[in-house]
């Protein structure tokens, strides 16, 4: 059965994300969230529209260059046909393997994957680091079935987008195509149930802050998730 998608990236950063104005990270979780969520492809091709609407009915005198002003705006026409490739078509599926299983990765992170560098591994719990920028962490994080994230809180952003199967917290259930957003006030305790693993993809501003145990033995986990 399909899972039909229930936690987007909001109005804010759909729009920031058509004008571009998003650090390349956060925009690589929203695009690859469009990729795996029909509703935020046509809502992406839509603001693509209305920005070109916009931008057409602009006189080029009102801007202090003309050249920038068509630049723009064969930039934001543009993207409309690639925008609209959201839709199912044919090309080369790109793969990772972890703990004997093959994930199937959405086309806009297949770029970034082939760059990705070894598997770490703790308990049920595996981690692949992608290229970032030097203030962001971004990764591939595998949780095995019946696995617990310990419990944290967040000393910056989390972003956590469900690439396959499911993991739950203390306010829901998030399946495939599903973007969490946790900030600094948030904390929760993700995990997976006994008969479902679950690949995701991780995007930290910041290392996470474990709340239970032995600050000795969650040392080393912090920095395995950062």
């Amino acid at each position: 059965m399909t899972h039909a998608v229930k936690f987007h990236p909001g109005m804010m950063l759909m729009e920031q994300y058509v004008e571009g104005t998003l650090s390349a990270e956060v925009a690589l979780a929203v695009a690859t969230h469009i990729d795996l969520c029909p509703h935020c492809q046509h809502l992406c091709q839509d603001l693509h529209n209305d920005h070109g609407s916009q931008l057409a009915k602009l006189s080029p005198e009102m801007n202090n260059n003309a050249d920038d002003f068509a630049q723009m705006l064969d930039f934001i026409t543009s993207q409309q046909p690639n925008t609209a490739s959201h839709a199912p078509k044919q090309q080369e599926s790109v793969t990772v393997n972890v703990n004997g299983r093959e994930f199937r990765i959405p086309r806009a992170l297949s770029r970034l994957v082939s760059q990705q560098s070894k598997w770490l591994q703790l308990g049920g719990i595996a981690t692949a680091k992608l290229p970032a920028g030097e203030k962001t962490h971004v990764s591939l994080l595998y949780i095995d079935k019946g696995t617990e994230v310990p419990n944290h809180s967040h000393l910056g952003m989390e972003m956590t987008l469900v690439l396959s199967g499911r993991i739950y917290d203390e306010s829901g259930e998030y399946g495939a195509g599903d973007l969490l957003i946790n900030s600094p006030d948030d904390t929760h305790t993700p995990h997976t149930r006994a008969d479902e693993d679950c690949l995701c993809l991780s995007v930290l501003s910041a290392p996470l802050k474990f709340n239970k145990g032995l600050v000795r033995l969650l040392n080393p986990l912090q920095q395995f998730f950062y």
